[in-house]
């Protein structure tokens, strides 16, 4: 794959590449950076500790997660440019109750719905709909639609603390409900409103429809993700799956707090992150064309490489410099792995389904996600050592690593049995 090929191929697909990257840009409204530059606020204007505000935020996104595959599953059955656009309605309610919000109630149901059509399923949309467009070039779609998380999270911390030294931060909210409602809906409809997946979706809900009536059926089983629970294959790849979100979220919060165990100042690791956002845009462009070329399966078993070695750095050589290393290496691992998971469930179900599959596995990342402060917390609280931390951790990716070899035998993937 040459520079020139993947030039002609962005070119060529800019629209739907665009609405893609959209979505995961704009899924920055629900991630935890963003809401880190309001917990000050938050704080203040409620009147609350750290202590409770975490617990809050842990319940929302914990119910967001419990949500995610019911609703992730719709987009397998309605067209993308309704669905999308309705993400989008729900993003600026979202910022609408956030700005309105005058009690734990009503801020509870912003950061739910924010975590849930922000975190969840803005960035499932994206991932769905290349997988279901792309087959040979879903590398390249994949890798360039999750361009967005690392240009939204270089622009959009300095926009907010910029806007926050003469804006009201309700006030910043309700800009980001009009500019949700009013510019970033309507584009994503027309980007991709002409684009056949729309009808491809209308045709399979269609065709669920009249199977339901002939069944004597008339609603959708909200609980149908669960059958994917029960697939023995989940026993390899959720492991390699689960384990990086789960440490790296542990680790990221943690880190300033044991940072200086290591050498590590805060403004050491705040320079850090410059290389860890460099590594991971390049790790998101390099990783497309080796999907196409190689196959998702085949590459899956080696993405946890760059994290094990990240975790290894700090124990092996500690030292105020080997931030640099520990943070580049963990950019490598974030770059790759949204693609590389996405691209691996369309391998493991094909893409009728694919919403409905992804929106499972992301799900249970989220849950990851949520139980890790507190169990990072807890090892930290009872005195475990940081180095012993870290090697747990590299003791459970080489585990996950050994059970995910499985993806590269023959006939674990449905995609074996389609190109056979």
């Amino acid at each position: 794959m040459t520079v020139k090929n993947y030039l002609d191929f962005i070119f060529r697909e800019w629209r739907i590449l665009v609405f893609g990257a959209s979505l995961t840009f704009f899924s920055s409204f629900g991630q935890t950076f963003l809401f880190s530059l309001f917990v000050p606020f938050f704080l203040d204007e409620f009147s609350l500790t750290n202590g409770t505000f975490g617990s809050l935020y842990s319940l929302a996104t914990l119910s967001s997660a419990a949500l995610l595959p019911v609703a992730g599953q719709w987009i397998d059955r309605i067209p993308v440019k309704h669905y999308s656009t309705a993400v989008a309605l729900i993003l600026a309610l979202a910022s609408l109750i956030m700005a309105n919000s005058w009690g734990l109630a009503t801020l509870f149901l912003a950061i739910f719905l924010l975590r849930l059509a922000g975190q969840g399923l803005s960035g499932h949309t994206a991932d769905t709909t290349m997988a279901k467009v792309y087959d040979r070039e879903r590398g390249k779609a994949l890798s360039i639609s999750s361009l967005g998380y690392p240009i939204a999270e270089g622009i959009m911390p300095l926009m907010v603390a910029a806007l926050t030294t003469f804006m009201y931060w309700r006030n910043l909210w309700l800009l980001f409900a009009f500019t949700l409602a009013l510019f970033v809906a309507p584009a994503y409809f027309r980007l991709i409103r002409k684009h056949p997946v729309n009808e491809e979706a209308a045709r399979r809900g269609e065709q669920e429809r009249q199977e339901r009536k002939a069944q004597g059926r008339r609603w959708v089983n909200p609980f149908e993700y669960l059958a994917y629970l029960k697939d023995r294959r989940m026993i390899y790849v959720l492991p390699a799956a689960l384990v990086p979100p789960f440490w790296v979220t542990g680790f990221f919060l943690y880190q300033v707090s044991f940072g200086p165990d290591y050498g590590w100042k805060a403004t050491t690791i705040a320079t850090a992150f410059i290389g860890f956002a460099i590594a991971r845009v390049i790790a998101a462009i390099a990783i497309g064309p080796l999907i196409d070329r190689f196959s998702a399966r085949q590459i899956f078993p080696f993405y946890l490489l760059p994290l094990m070695m990240s975790f290894l750095i700090p124990v092996v050589v500690p030292g105020a410099w080997s931030v640099y290393p520990y943070l580049f290496l963990m950019g490598v691992l974030m770059g790759m792995a949204n693609p590389l998971k996405s691209a691996l469930w369309a391998e493991m179900y094909g893409v009728d389904n694919i919403g409905q599959v992804r929106s499972v596995f992301a799900s249970l990342m989220v849950f990851g996600t949520a139980l890790s402060p507190f169990i990072m917390g807890f090892l930290l609280d009872t005195r475990f050592s940081v180095d012993l931390i870290f090697g747990m951790a590299v003791v459970t990716c080489v585990l996950a690593m050994i059970l995910s070899f499985q993806t590269m035998k023959h006939g674990f993937c449905q995609s074996d049995y389609e190109t056979s």
